[in-house]
């Protein structure tokens, strides 16, 4: 069976299990240096830096599910279409993973749709921006993540690693932390799958800096408002 902990924590512009892996982890880092270097064979190109984030996605998303195919989890996850707690809390990503997001939005949302989520991001910046810890966390209910529709997610496929690695055992809890509007929230979640997210994270986050790219981690907000602003800068 797979273990579980209760140390995992979520709180205002933190990422879940924000502890990066030791960079011992050859088997992972060692993929992940393969599946780079095919993908920037051609240099430091747009469409290259695209094909990287999916595949580290793919990735790690495949070695989650063969390993819980043989491992069986001890109890179920209890995240499920329409529970979206943890999505009032912000979320960072690397350069990187903005890329993929903003060229995901730019490529399958319409005008008058891009037009409502830069005026959702304006918002959720004047709102977070240049607040206390404190301030933000009053204004959980009011700014959920840009990309939330009707209760859903809606660049699912291409959500970041902090979203794919972020799951609760208890939905309950979730939301009686977010209905408190509590700074931190403290839930229960499977370590290997904080391990293997946040690692092949480290992993591609060391590529880049190997490769000259910026790095810094931004809130979804930011990094979208970047993107679309700047759009060929953001690995720069």
């Amino acid at each position: 069976m797979s273990d579980y902990s209760e140390e995992q924590k979520l709180g205002i512009e933190q990422a879940p299990d924000d502890k990066a892996p030791g960079k011992d982890c050859d088997v992972l880092f060692g993929a992940i240096s393969e599946l780079a270097a095919r993908a920037m064979q051609g240099g430091r190109t747009r469409e290259g830096a695209l094909a990287l984030v999916s595949q580290a996605f793919r990735f790690a998303d495949q070695i989650i599910e063969d390993y819980e195919s043989k491992e069986p989890l001890a109890e179920p996850v209890a995240c499920k279409v329409g529970c979206h707690y943890c999505c009032c809390y912000e979320v960072v990503l690397t350069p990187a993973e903005a890329l993929l997001l903003g060229n995901y939005v730019k490529r399958t949302c319409s005008e008058g749709t891009l037009a409502n989520l830069i005026k959702k991001i304006d918002r959720t910046l004047r709102l977070r921006d240049g607040r206390s810890v404190e301030e933000r966390a009053k204004v959980l209910h009011d700014t959920p993540c840009i990309f939330l529709a009707s209760g859903k997610c809606s660049v699912y496929d291409v959500r970041p690693f902090a979203c794919r690695a972020l799951h609760s055992l208890d939905a309950h809890g979730c939301k009686e932390a977010v209905m408190a509007r509590k700074r931190v929230v403290e839930f229960t979640g499977y370590n290997h799958r904080y391990y293997i997210f946040q690692t092949v994270k480290a992993a591609l986050r060391q590529f880049c800096e190997q490769m000259g790219c910026q790095t810094t981690e931004l809130t979804i907000a930011k990094a979208m408002k970047q993107y679309f602003e700047r759009p060929g800068r953001t690995m720069a």
